[in-house]
């Protein structure tokens, strides 16, 4: 649905990717794309992945 890139104050050299997704078959549809599975094999080499999957909270 979304993404934002987001620059830590405390290290301005580490960044993060805020991804938004409809569900999980929209994020294992995007995982199985050729351009994510590129990302993937790269990303290793040019920095810290750390994946944290998240759900929404109601907060009405």
């Amino acid at each position: 649905m979304r993404w934002d890139i987001w620059r830590d104050r405390a290290n301005p050299d580490r960044f993060i990717l805020d991804e938004l997704y409809s569900d999980d078959t929209a994020l294992n549809v995007h995982r199985e794309t050729p351009h994510f599975k590129n990302y993937a094999k790269k990303i290793g080499d040019l920095a810290e992945r750390t994946p944290i999957v998240l759900d929404p909270v109601d907060v009405t």
